[in-house]
């Protein structure tokens, strides 16, 4: 569990805090959201044994993802989004890319046998789960940005 909170947790929140340095509405927003997504994703695909990952804990397999879910998966989500902002182009190029960082991730995770997959799950799959995950968080991007959300805050932010 160490390496899952280090890679998955204490590393991707170094980030998040030059994250928060660069742009703090960013992560407040789109942070919660991420996290939920993530969470959501996570539990039904260990529920439906279509994956799973290491430390495997009896009565609890969603626990050893924890790290991940509260770490890597909305970090990268902020970044997308934050890429997204600063950019303001090829938004679905730039969630494609962020899917397949997350892929590349997880397929490490696989050939190193900290996950494993069931159930006929292979990594494309695993590709099209992250890209489906970043697109919802995308819409709920656009949806504040819809009602100025990000503008009214970046004010109360100085930004």
């Amino acid at each position: 569990m160490t390496i899952n909170i280090v890679i998955g947790f204490i590393i991707p929140w170094i980030f998040g805090i030059l994250l928060i340095r660069k742009s703090p509405i960013i992560l407040y927003l789109i942070y919660p959201i991420a996290a939920i997504v993530s969470a959501f994703f996570n539990d039904i695909g260990y529920h439906l044994g279509f994956w799973d990952f290491t430390p495997k804990i009896d009565h609890d397999e969603t626990l050893s993802a924890l790290p991940m879910d509260l770490g890597l998966y909305p970090i990268t989500a902020s970044y997308l989004i934050y890429w997204i902002i600063r950019s303001n182009r090829r938004a679905w190029l730039k969630i494609a890319c962020v899917s397949l960082f997350n892929t590349v991730l997880e397929f490490i995770a696989l050939m190193t046998g900290k996950a494993e997959y069931g159930k006929g799950w292979n990594i494309g799959w695993t590709f099209l789960s992250y890209a489906l995950a970043l697109v919802l968080i995308f819409l709920y991007y656009k949806l504040l940005d819809k009602y100025d959300l990000f503008d009214k805050a970046k004010k109360r932010q100085g930004e």
